[in-house]
Parts: C-alpha cells; structure tokens; sequence
C-alpha cells in the first residue's frame, strides 16, 4: 500500500479502501428471493409495525449461530461461511466467522474493528471520519436491531404477509448503499422478534442469504465481548482522513 509521506494514503486509495471495506460490511449482513407475498396497507401495516416495536422493547441483545450463502453472476460456486452473531443495543456488534476463514468484526460505537487472525491484520476505523464504512456499518446494524423507527429512517419500507410469516421489503435511502445494494428483504416469523434470515440482493445480480439458528434473546454479555486485545505481531492499518478531506468523506 502506497503512502504519503506524512503516512496517509493519497485521496483514490483511501477510496478504493474505502470501498472494499464497505463491501465487506455489507456482505456481512445478509432464501433465495422468492417473490413476496401481497403487500400489506394502512391499518393492517401500521398494526404489524407496531407489534414489532412491541417485540422490539423488551430486547437488549441477541446471540445466534449465522451461516451465510453468497451467490454471484462471477463465482462458479455459491460461497458458504459460517460463525456466530452477538448484537447488543444500542450500537454494538461482534460478528466471529469460523469457517471457511476466521474473521472477526466489532462495532462498538464509533468505532469498527476488522480483525483476520491468520492473516495477523487488522483494521480500525472511526466512523465518524468514515462516511461510507459508517453507511454500511448502519445498514448492517439496522437489518440487525429491527427498530420499526430506524427501518423507517434508513429504507422505504414494504410489509408483506404470507402464511405464518410478515415479510420486510427494505431498499436503501442512502444514495452510497442504494449503489450496491438493490434490496434487503428480512424474514420473521408471527411470534418472533428477531429474523430467521436476511436475504440481501445486489446491484451486479448477486444474492447474500444470511440465516440465524439458535438464537438467544437477551443472553449474559461479558464485559469484554466487545473489545478485542490485539498482540504487538498483529498489523493494525489505523483509517485517517486526508488532509483536504472534510468529515463525511466528500
């Protein structure tokens, strides 16, 4: 990686960067896309939201197991890996993937951490430096958390209905996201609060399935489950902003 010599990446890498860092995140939050059932209107869409925001109250955090497919016009074979899920309001993630490659990535506020222990490389950002990890860094968290006033904030939203199931239909607002991402569609079935599956369909014809198993609402956080101790063998590439570059990356 090439660097100025005041140790900043000139203006179209940091870009570059920027956008491989955001494509990470955003592969990260993800049935194949059948066709949604009817859409629903009005009263009946107003009550299935505000069952959600019911559901949502009482949720601190969630643990699952995660095993996601990804699909793409390019690979010859779907891409499948598997981990762990740990969410915990109100901005705070730890996504583990095990297999097929160990990848570790946190959220804790401000700050995202990409971590690959074989490679012993990291990667830290602020957010609020970054306005296009920060973007995705909100779509992933948002599919997540299921706020009904964070969905409405960030996506138009749809509602549709189909046997035992509510369908959340969500395309970007964000002009970035909307960019990579042509939809999300979340999947919950009556009586849950937390999706069984994320199905994130892209600009270029690809296809993320993201499923959760084994769920554990409000589970015991450590303290620690959110900060990772880095040894000194670990590269750790520190993001700064450009100088010239105002916040928000434009």
């Amino acid at each position: 990686m090439h660097r100025r010599a005041d140790g900043l990446r000139p203006p179209a890498v940091a870009c570059r960067w920027r956008g491989f860092t955001a494509a990470l995140l955003l592969s990260c939050c993800s049935l194949p896309g059948a066709a949604a059932g009817p859409e629903v209107h009005g009263e009946e869409r107003a009550q299935l939201l505000e069952r959600l925001r019911a559901q949502q109250q009482g949720i601190r955090s969630v643990r699952a197991a995660v095993v996601q497919r990804k699909r793409h016009p390019l690979l010859k074979e779907e891409a499948v890996s598997e981990g762990t899920l740990l969410l915990q309001r109100p901005h705070r993630l730890r996504w583990e993937v095990t297999r097929p490659h160990r990848l570790i990535i946190l959220i804790e506020g401000d700050t995202l951490l990409i971590y690959r222990p074989d490679r012993q490389e990291a990667e830290r950002r602020d957010l609020r430096e970054d306005f296009v990890s920060r973007a995705a860094a909100n779509f992933l968290t948002a599919t997540m958390d299921l706020s009904p006033a964070e969905l409405e904030k960030r996506f138009q939203v749809e509602v549709h209905r189909e046997a035992g199931r509510t369908l959340l239909v969500l395309t970007p607002r964000s002009p970035l996201i909307a960019q990579v991402v042509a939809s999300a569609t979340v999947f919950l079935q009556d009586g849950d609060a937390v999706p069984r599956s994320i199905v994130v369909m892209g600009q270029k014809g690809d296809r993320t399935e993201t499923t959760l198993s084994h769920v554990i609402v409000n589970p015991s956080v450590p303290e620690d489950a959110f900060a990772l101790r880095l040894g000194p063998e670990v590269q750790v590439k520190e993001w700064r902003r450009p100088a010239g570059e105002v916040a928000g990356g434009r």
